[in-house]
């Protein structure tokens, strides 16, 4: 994997804040991301290049098509298989990226919360917004006493009006992740700068997959962020809620 250190390095050395990649597909041979040992290692290695000192392995839930039981059995065997080649690399934290489908409220999704954690990273459909959607999230947030992320919320622009975004974002706690690839174009940074009143907690995540396909580019996010007034404040968000939310997640 082509690794880019310049910005990230520069940062962290003067923030000297405890920088985490929220969204990985870094276990190996779990779902479509790392696809065996080596190209999970080359994957955390380059994370590790960045900045980040914890990546949270978040394998891809399909409520309907396995049972939680058997994701959490298979996800134990891909991380056993990774163990022993993580010394020196970041600390890996499981999770889960939970696609959310009409009716998974009524599924314990406790076990599948990053970490140790109550907080939940949900991935939603790539369709125009069904109207079950928020109900189905206001069911897990307050039935099941969750705390909902939103995975890549950068990339449903193309799928989801500014109204819905509005109504997503005002969910209890919600907490938005954005992809560091989206914060490195022009574009997406100015479309995302019109929710930032909105996005009362921000995380960062590379949403990585293999040794080619989305490369983490944490450090030209960070470093993008950096220059301009209003992206230093999602910056600042940020680094408030890695604070916050890393304890929790060990």
């Amino acid at each position: 994997m082509a690794v880019t250190t310049s910005g990230m390095n520069m940062s962290m050395a003067t923030s000297n804040w405890y920088f985490a990649d929220f969204h990985t597909h870094c276990l190996p041979d779990l779902d479509d991301g790392a696809e065996n040992v080596t190209m999970a290692t080359a994957m955390l290695k380059a994370a590790a290049e960045q900045g980040a000192q914890s990546v949270v392995a978040t394998p891809h839930f399909y409520w309907g098509d396995h049972s939680v039981g058997a994701f959490l059995e298979r996800r134990k065997q891909a991380y056993a298989a990774l163990q022993p080649h993580l010394k020196g690399l970041p600390q890996v934290i499981l999770g889960a990226e939970v696609l959310l489908r009409e009716g998974i409220s009524r599924e314990d999704l406790r076990p599948l919360c990053l970490g140790n954690s109550s907080v939940l990273l949900v991935e939603l459909p790539f369709i125009p917004a069904p109207g079950w959607l928020v109900e189905e999230l206001e069911n897990i947030a307050y039935t099941q006493d969750l705390t909902i992320m939103l995975a890549h919320l950068d990339r449903y622009m193309p799928w989801y009006s500014s109204e819905r975004i509005s109504a997503l974002l005002d969910l209890p706690d919600v907490i938005v992740q954005l992809n560091a690839d989206a914060l490195v174009d022009k574009r997406y940074c100015k479309a995302l700068n019109k929710w930032l009143p909105y996005m009362p907690r921000l995380v960062l995540g590379s949403d990585m997959h293999d040794d080619t396909h989305r490369a983490p580019l944490l450090d030209q996010a960070v470093a993008r962020m950096e220059k301009k007034r209003f992206s230093q404040e999602w910056l600042d968000l940020i680094e408030t809620t890695t604070r916050e939310l890393l304890p929790q997640l060990r």
